[in-house]
């Protein structure tokens, strides 16, 4: 099903779309008898440290993009168009100069491993089109409670370039997570590259060929996801009664040749957290 958004019916559709997926049924019991891993508390706080706090004086211009639901339990949406080729490149510019390798974390520790992550990644400064892009990605799930965008980093794939398969919940508990994950992709000159969930099943539509490999060219199962400058795939990580959908397994597929340069945009969920009454103390 594809819903295109623009002006007020943008609004209208992600207004519903944030009330089924995101609203009150959701957050009533998500967060009540966790059956996932308790993080320590120095990796909360970490991320405490690195969530934005929304501007309320913030001027973003209009901008268009289309959705196409994937699926809903998990709930995984495809988004075309979720930036605009200048902020693409915009991205792509301010990001070079800052590129390092790619690290993983095992049991708290951080470690560079290539055979596991091959990559290089790079903090985004909050410039304003960056904070409309974070702000962009908040209005997308409905104003969710309690929910944070974690400051925006990209990564940078070249030939070989990979992430293995790994899911974005790893580290939470009762009153922390990383609830949902964008994967937009800034720069896409390549072959290979696809975002891989190999615990999904491929739609029988042939409109989805348009957007995930209907042949894929390599031995991976389940849906691979076609990187496209400006499109994002977006999901949930966690059921309404607070485990982790094993669905959200996914890797970044070796890069063949050329370049892939994706963004994250990750949302974490810090109950209770009020940043104007932690700024104050």
């Amino acid at each position: 099903m594809t819903f295109k958004a623009s002006s007020l019916i943008q609004y209208a559709i992600l207004g519903v779309l944030g009330y089924v997926f995101v609203g009150a049924p959701l957050f009533t019991t998500l967060f009540g008898q966790s059956k996932r891993d308790v993080s320590k508390v120095s990796d909360v706080l970490k991320n405490i440290e690195s969530l934005v706090v929304p501007e309320e004086n913030l001027t973003c211009s209009h901008h268009s993009y289309n959705i196409n639901i994937f699926s809903t339990e998990p709930l995984i949406i495809y988004i075309e168009s979720f930036l605009s080729d200048e902020e693409a490149d915009h991205l792509v510019e301010i990001s070079e100069p800052h590129f390092e390798p790619s690290t993983v974390w095992t049991g708290g520790v951080e470690r560079l491993d290539p055979s596991v992550r091959h990559s290089e990644k790079a903090r985004l400064e909050r410039d304003n089109t960056v904070k409309c892009i974070e702000e962009r990605a908040r209005v997308f799930q409905g104003w969710r409670p309690d929910v944070f965008i974690e400051r925006l980093w990209s990564q940078r794939y070249a030939q070989n370039g990979h992430y293995r398969h790994h899911y974005d919940w790893s580290t939470s508990s009762s009153s922390s997570g990383r609830v949902s994950s964008f994967m937009v992709y800034l720069e896409a000159n390549c072959t290979g590259g696809g975002t891989n969930f190999p615990r999904l099943t491929m739609p029988a539509h042939r409109k989805w060929c348009e957007f995930v490999e209907c042949s894929p060219k390599h031995d991976y199962s389940g849906v691979t996801f076609k990187p496209a400058k400006g499109n994002a795939v977006f999901w949930e990580n966690f059921r309404a009664d607070g485990t982790g959908y094993k669905e959200s397994w996914h890797a970044g597929l070796p890069v063949l040749s050329g370049r892939k340069i994706g963004l994250n945009i990750w949302s974490w969920y810090q109950k209770g957290y009020d940043p104007k009454a932690a700024a104050e103390k």
